[in-house]
């Protein structure tokens, strides 16, 4: 008896599903796991478009209309001014900054929702790995942006402008880039440069636009940490940050100052309390206080952030933090 690929692959299926059941679940429930979008896969080639594209826009509507319910009036302001520069076509280059609890998070989820809802592209990329997850599709900047690791003034993204992922930017309606003060300006002015030889293709005209025209938003909080220097000094350091680049005199500033964290309990104590945390922290990043000559300032922490009378403070930090560790 000859035995066909299709008698195998049945024959599979059933001890699968035969393991599955010995654990009391069935194949339907794998069967009901989200699917690829077959339907988006013969207009588009390119795999980066599809892989952009792939989602539901009706969903996306539905999102955008319950987070724009909840934006703010100055976070509405910010929004509107982003959304018409990418309605508008005529690009925008911006710096969203504001501290933590403010809400930028907020902004790239609603304007991630808005304009995907229109069937548009838009790009999330973070300068970490954990921010990157904050954000709907967010990679790190290496991965999608292609930004090389070993970094000067004559780098460039390391992707052809003729290749599937320039078509994929050419395309873009706006690039969101958070946590962007603790990367090297020449980061961005590779990605700058790339993006006008890219988008040149379109118009000779875009090679004289930040990032060849399409709307960037970049995102942070300058008191966080900033470019790392191998032996650099504080000139060295600010000098390599975004705000030093060539870049920043087109760059649009626009200011969070609402800290919307407040607005998570109702209770006066927690509100008071989370207020006190704010401005204390606030006041360490604004290095409020009077410093030695090194800029070495002491720092006074509040007794509840303090965990006393501990003979191993390592041991007993981690029991804090991690109390399920073993």
């Amino acid at each position: 008896m000859r035995i066909t690929d299709d008698d195998l692959k049945n024959l599979c299926l059933i001890e699968i599903d035969m393991l599955l059941q010995t654990n009391g679940k069935s194949l339907d429930k794998y069967n009901r796991m989200p699917q690829p979008r077959y339907e988006i896969a013969p207009q588009y080639s390119n795999r980066f478009i599809a892989d952009q594209l792939c989602y539901d826009k009706d969903e996306m509507e539905r999102i955008h209309i319950h987070l724009s319910n909840l934006l703010s009036d100055e976070q509405r302001g910010i929004y509107n001014q982003i959304v018409d520069s990418v309605e508008s076509g005529t690009g925008g280059f911006f710096f969203l900054y504001g501290y933590g609890g403010t809400g930028k998070t907020f902004i790239w989820k609603t304007l991630s929702a808005g304009l995907c809802a229109k069937g548009y592209i838009v790009v999330n990329a973070a300068s970490s790995g954990i921010a990157s997850l904050l954000l709907p599709g967010g990679r790190t900047a290496h991965s999608s942006l292609n930004i090389p690791f070993i970094i000067n003034e004559t780098s460039n993204c390391t992707f052809d402008k003729q290749s599937d992922k320039a078509a994929m930017f050419r395309k873009a309606k706006l690039i969101i880039w958070d946590e962007t003060p603790m990367m090297h300006r020449h980061c961005f002015e590779a990605f700058d440069q790339t993006m006008r030889d890219i988008m040149s293709y379109d118009g000779v005209d875009n090679t004289d636009k930040p990032f060849g025209g399409v709307s960037v938003v970049l995102g942070g909080d300058f008191r966080l940490i900033l470019p790392v220097i191998r032996k650099g000094n504080r000139e060295d350091i600010l000098a390599s940050s975004i705000n030093s680049s060539k870049l920043w005199s087109q760059c649009k500033v626009l200011t969070l100052t609402t800290n919307m964290r407040l607005r998570s309990s109702t209770v006066r104590a927690e509100q008071d309390e989370i207020r006190q945390f704010a401005e204390w922290i606030l006041s360490i990043g604004d290095g409020i206080g009077s410093a030695n000559e090194s800029g070495e300032i002491n720092v006074p922490i509040p007794d509840e952030l303090l965990i006393k009378d501990s003979s191993d403070p390592l041991r007993s930090l981690v029991d804090f933090v991690y109390p399920d560790f073993l």
